[in-house]
């Protein structure tokens, strides 16, 4: 008897070392409300896709919950006294294919990068003149990367989805991505779910807890909400403020909640008329009552915003712009008539995998029809959106939120002239100027440079800005380490129970 008792006992153990200590057999289900666009970095827009890609692919550097920069497969770097060339020594690290990092890799993906021919944000790096191989001095190889001039927002910029590193010979990276990170996608069943599993030869040595984690695409708030109290679902990193109230109070679970740094913002399509006249724009946005969305969209908790960086960037936020659009639906009628445009009708066009967006919408229609204005609501899905708004710019009025950065710059940016984020097609040589002397400023004077910059966002229009909505985190009780960061990620790595 003894003896049959032992296979029992051992499996007993067993099972039990596979849900603690390195959580061996641990799976975690994240509810996230739409698909990736494509996982090539280079192709990517939506930050939907740099939300899962964290995980997945790793640059020369990272970002840090904090805001800073942390190497990541380069394991320091040196700058010349010109400031314009960086060197970085490369970390002994494999691809999830098992073959090794190499200089070649890095100067291949980082050229890709910025080949306008290939990726849709090449102009993120046009500040680099030469990506190159280089022998650092040591044992191992690194890359030199020489800039045209010195630029403030470089090293920042190699921390975006964009800057990837992946392996010279990797294939369709939109649907099989080759990363270095600390999952690699195992499975994708498009608009169902990614499942994510654990990579054993990270370069940090580190396991994470969960060996798989699987990201369920959950389009309906209230779904969501539903799946976690039922256990289906264990993490919800972007809880919606209209269903806080089903969670909160909830004994099982876990609400934190953190500045997003999220700038919701209506976009008007400035080169189409008549919204490229300042005074329609200019009605638009004194007819928009952002209190009344603030509480009946995002049920009062958030930020209301006056141009196009959230107080989130302290150092470089624009706290005097509150009395440039207030509320004032009476000039808004008094422009519109000026304009010869007070019957106006136009379509406000609205994603619909986000609610906040979806109701803040419906609330600012009725405001604009307040004006006497003829507003249609149109509702598509996602990657309607992502073609026909922000690639074609075929649209009258949109909403949106656009994730935060680290650097200022790489959230102005769009707003310049040509800019291929820039789905405004806003366009003013002043704030294009102020963008390029950015770069190339430190201290206080760049900062002088951005708060002129937001001064003319919030002057000339490109859209109108609503609210920084707060992140609220909504979680199984057990789960734990959940790390903020104030560009748009879920970290699943540091996540345990």
């Amino acid at each position: 008897m003894k003896k049959r008792m032992v296979f029992p006992i051992l499996l007993g153990i067993l099972a039990l070392l596979t849900v603690s200590g390195l959580g061996l057999a641990e799976d975690l289900n994240i509810a996230i409300p739409q698909d990736p666009d494509s996982f090539d970095p280079v192709k990517t827009v939506a930050a939907a896709t740099a939300e899962v890609a964290f995980n997945i692919y790793e640059g020369l550097v990272r970002a840090t919950p904090e805001g800073g920069v942390e190497g990541a497969l380069a394991s320091s770097w040196t700058v010349n006294e010109q400031g314009t060339v960086y060197t970085f020594e490369l970390r002994e690290a494999v691809f999830h294919d098992g073959t090794p990092v190499t200089p070649a890799d890095v100067v291949s993906a980082l050229n890709r990068a910025r080949d306008p021919g290939v990726a849709v944000r090449a102009g993120e790096l046009s500040m680099i003149k030469e990506v190159r191989t280089a022998n650092s001095g040591t044992a191992k190889s690194g890359v030199e990367i020489e800039l045209y001039e010195p630029n403030g927002a470089f090293l920042y910029t190699l921390t975006e989805v964009y800057a990837s590193i992946y392996p010279t010979h990797a294939g369709d990276l939109s649907r099989s991505p080759v990363g270095t990170g600390p999952y690699y996608l195992h499975v994708w069943a498009p608009n169902q779910r990614l499942e994510l599993r654990r990579f054993e030869q990270h370069w940090s040595g580190e396991t994470p807890y969960f060996e798989q984690a699987n990201f369920l695409i959950i389009p309906d708030e209230n779904s969501m909400v539903l799946n976690l109290k039922a256990g289906r679902v264990d993490l919800i990193p972007r809880l919606e403020a209209a269903v806080l109230h089903q969670v909160e109070n909830d004994p099982a679970l876990t609400v934190l909640s953190f500045p997003m740094n999220v700038v919701q913002v209506f976009s008007i399509n400035n080169a189409r008329a008549p919204f490229d006249d300042l005074r329609v724009r200019k009605a638009l946005a004194l007819g928009v009552n952002r209190e009344e969305i603030l509480l009946g969209a995002a049920w009062g908790h958030g930020t209301l915003l006056d141009s196009a960086l959230s107080p989130s960037m302290a150092g470089f936020y624009n706290d005097d712009l509150s009395e440039v659009n207030p509320y004032d639906p009476e000039l808004a009628r008094k422009l519109l008539q000026e304009a010869g445009q007070e019957n106006l009708s136009f379509t406000l066009t609205l994603p619909a995998n986000y609610p906040l967006h979806v109701q803040a919408g419906e609330l600012v229609a009725q405001q604009w029809k307040a004006l006497g204005l003829d507003v249609h609501l149109q509702i598509v899905e996602w990657g309607t959106w992502l073609e026909r708004v922000y690639t074609q710019r075929d649209y009258d009025v949109s909403v949106i939120g656009l994730a935060g950065r680290l650097d200022p710059h790489a959230i102005l940016v769009r707003y310049t002239t040509g800019n291929s984020r820039n789905f405004f097609n806003f366009s003013n040589g002043r704030y294009d100027q102020l963008i390029d002397l950015g770069l190339k400023s430190f201290g206080e004077e760049r900062r002088d440079i951005y708060l002129e910059a937001q001064a003319i966002l919030a002057q000339e229009l490109p859209g109108v800005f609503i609210m920084d909505p707060p992140q609220l985190v909504a979680m199984a009780k057990g789960i734990q380490g959940f790390r903020n960061y104030p560009t748009y990620v879920v970290d699943v790595a540091g996540l345990y129970r």
